[in-house]
């Protein structure tokens, strides 16, 4: 087996400021196997990085055969035990069942004994759908993140140079074992800015003003839509654009300004009473009169109202919210979920910073790429 060292001055450390942990006690690691079944796979490298005093180390624990599996499980356990938090890219998926498994196999039972396991992948999943159209695998972070790698190949595609390298031992592929893994290492330190942008949910946000802007569709019909501008204090490394089916965000890192594009609906929606009880509907008039007035129109003209009739028609253009920020709020039938204000008439610049955010946060909890809004 090898233990290769490298160190790379002047890393600064970036851990996250929720986790308590002490720089000098982090450790990230990743592992690279011949294989995803951990019960018929071997682990060939254990790859670890950690801070000094001068910047970042990384430590590779490599078997050159895998008959030495063993040997690097141990080697590694027992530097590990100078750290107190293990960090992770989708390791709880992977690295840390198959090497539980492999340290069960071997009965090393103190294995990951007083390390606090933290996945970097879990922490900023949920900028999944604000920032990541296609996958949100580490490659994928460095790209956005404008990171940029030596290394060109997956772990799969490592698995046969693996194999070749254990019957020729070339320099030529331990080097492109080793760079792969270091990378994925260094990677996780680099990418711990994406972080920053789980702040998005509670930053201020000033509203600097909002545009109406008319527009042509695919299908030559003319629309409008409302431009809403604000501005944000929280600096972020790099711009993004964010779209749901019906919503357009765009963040500026220059200027910290997010843009805010919404459809306009023009037509007519409704303000359901909820004491419907009270109440008559006209079906002629498509509208309901207190149930003391009913009684003076004649009979047949009217009945009881319902949930779903006991409503006042708005006619005009209309802007969808998330949520109940601008009065009275409007929907297209009872049942439907949709919520929508008068624009401009409902906006009200108090509430603006509120509806901001609201709309922000959508991306937050989405569950996957289309939207309500």
């Amino acid at each position: 087996m090898q233990i290769i060292e490298r160190s790379y001055e002047g890393f600064s450390c970036a851990l996250p400021a929720e986790i308590q942990c002490d720089p000098g006690k982090a450790l990230f690691i990743d592992i690279e196997t011949t294989g995803l079944k951990k019960e018929t796979t071997s682990l060939y490298l254990i790859g670890c990085g950690f801070y000094t005093d001068n910047g970042l180390m990384t430590r590779l624990f490599f078997a050159d055969d895998p008959c030495e599996e063993y040997d690097i499980m141990v080697r590694f356990r027992d530097f590990a035990k100078g750290f107190s938090h293990l960090f992770c890219f989708n390791g709880f998926k992977f690295d840390i069942p198959y090497l539980e498994y492999k340290a069960s196999k071997y009965d090393l039972d103190d294995f990951f004994a007083g390390l606090s396991t933290v996945d970097i992948y879990r922490l900023c999943k949920p900028l999944r759908y604000l920032l990541f159209n296609d996958s949100m695998r580490q490659k994928a972070i460095e790209s956005f993140l404008g990171i940029m790698r030596e290394d060109k190949y997956g772990g799969g595609e490592l698995i046969e140079v693996y194999k070749r390298y254990t019957r020729t031992n070339s320099p030529q592929d331990l080097d492109l074992l080793i760079t792969h893994n270091r990378e994925d290492v260094i990677g996780m330190h680099l990418i711990l800015p994406i972080l920053n942008y789980l702040e998005l949910k509670d930053a201020p946000l000033e509203f600097e003003g909002y545009d109406v802007n008319g527009y042509t569709d695919f299908g030559g019909n003319s629309l409008e839509e409302v431009i809403l501008t604000y501005r944000t204090p929280l600096t972020l490394p790099r711009p993004f654009v964010a779209k749901t089916d019906s919503m357009y965000v765009r963040y500026s890192s220059e200027s910290g300004k997010i843009m805010i594009r919404l459809p306009l609906v023009e037509g007519t929606m409704k303000l359901f009473f909820d004491n419907y009880r009270d109440y008559c509907y006209i079906p002629d008039e498509d509208t309901v009169v207190p149930k003391s007035l009913a009684e003076a129109l004649p009979k047949g003209s009217y009945k009881k109202a319902t949930r779903d009739t006991c409503y006042q028609p708005v006619t005009g253009k209309f802007v969808k919210q998330p949520a109940a920020v601008f009065e009275p709020v409007l929907k297209i039938s009872y049942k439907d979920k949709r919520r929508y204000f008068k624009f401009p008439d409902s906006f009200k610049k108090e509430a603006a910073e509120t509806f901001g955010r609201e709309l922000i946060n959508i991306f937050f909890t989405m569950k996957k790429r289309t939207s309500t809004l």
